[in-house]
């Protein structure tokens, strides 16, 4: 897991072979005037879901996990809070999943290990054994615009 500034981001470029094309993608394409929908950077390989949505104070809380997939969600307007828990220790919770259908998902229910407050310009690197619980309130209901990068492992 790794948790920083966008303007740190290039201490990290070594860490992952994808993580320039998403450093490009974030600061050169425009990104905060792209539509909501997926983009596709490298194929399955690499892509970028790009939401706006409203946190909600007594939103229920569910975590998820992925097999093929790393994340890296970088909030590009808006504050929310991501819980965060090592997967071993809710895996015994599931609740469902969609893995044997295709799907790169799975839900449990958890208590959090540690809260990360993501805010403008932030991001948050999760990998298959970081089970985490977004789209939460930090402290009040605010409209949040994130892009999720789905980096195929």
């Amino acid at each position: 897991m790794i948790i920083d500034k966008i303007d740190n981001y290039e201490e990290y470029l070594a860490e992952h072979p994808e993580f320039k094309a998403i450093y490009d993608f974030i600061k050169e394409d425009a990104a905060e005037q792209k539509a909501d929908g997926s983009y596709e950077l490298d194929g399955r390989k690499l892509f970028c879901n790009i939401a706006t949505y409203r946190t909600e104070l007594d939103k229920e809380v569910k975590f998820e996990a992925h097999k093929k997939y790393a994340d890296l969600q970088y909030i590009v307007s808006g504050i929310e809070k991501i819980g965060w828990s090592p997967l071993p220790d809710i895996e015994e919770n599931l609740i469902s999943e969609e893995y044997s259908k295709g799907g790169d998902i799975a839900f449990y229910d958890g208590k959090s290990k540690f809260d990360f407050v993501l805010t403008k310009g932030t991001f948050l690197y999760l990998a298959p054994e970081d089970a985490h619980a977004p789209c939460q309130c930090a402290d009040k209901e605010m409209n949040v615009r994130k892009m999720v990068f789905k980096i195929m492992l």
